[in-house]
């Protein structure tokens, strides 16, 4: 049983839900939990990207009769396994220093990209509205709300 007049002792250093001792102190506890999230990502993107590999050299590997494509899916696995592995070396700020070069380097592509990946956001953003304010009588409209 505890004692209520005794001092409890101080946070744990592992325990999630630790109290910062100052600014600095909540600085670095943001800066240590988006790293780790960061680093789980990081881990997990290069984990699909090299079993997205593989999956393209084991349906490679049954393209006999397509000589053409044949090293195409090979050289893209390949590469794929090869973006793994730099992912996993590099740090984030490096990955990011090399995402800006090629911000940078190409900005009709990154407005493209930018753009693409906007659109789809938005229509899946509204693909999951599901008909919410209509009434139950209207009918709905194709998906992405054009007629």
């Amino acid at each position: 049983m505890s004692d209520p007049t005794r001092l409890a002792g101080p946070p744990l250093a592992d325990g999630p839900m630790q109290a910062p001792r100052s600014p600095a102190g909540l600085a670095d506890a943001v800066r240590d939990q988006a790293s780790g999230y960061a680093d789980w990502h990081k881990i997990e993107a290069a984990g699909f990207l090299s079993e997205l590999a593989g999956a393209l050299r084991s349906g490679g590997s049954q393209l006999n009769g397509q000589t053409q494509v044949k090293p195409f899916v090979q050289a893209v696995a390949d590469n794929l396994d090869a973006f793994s592995d730099r992912i996993i070396r590099r740090g984030w700020r490096e990955l990011y220093r090399d995402a800006e070069g090629v911000a940078l380097g190409h900005p009709l592509a990154t407005a493209l990209v930018v753009g693409a990946l906007g659109y789809g956001a938005f229509h899946v953003i509204r693909s999951g509205e599901g008909g919410a304010g209509k009434s139950p009588g209207e009918p709905r409209q194709a998906w992405g709300g054009y007629p």
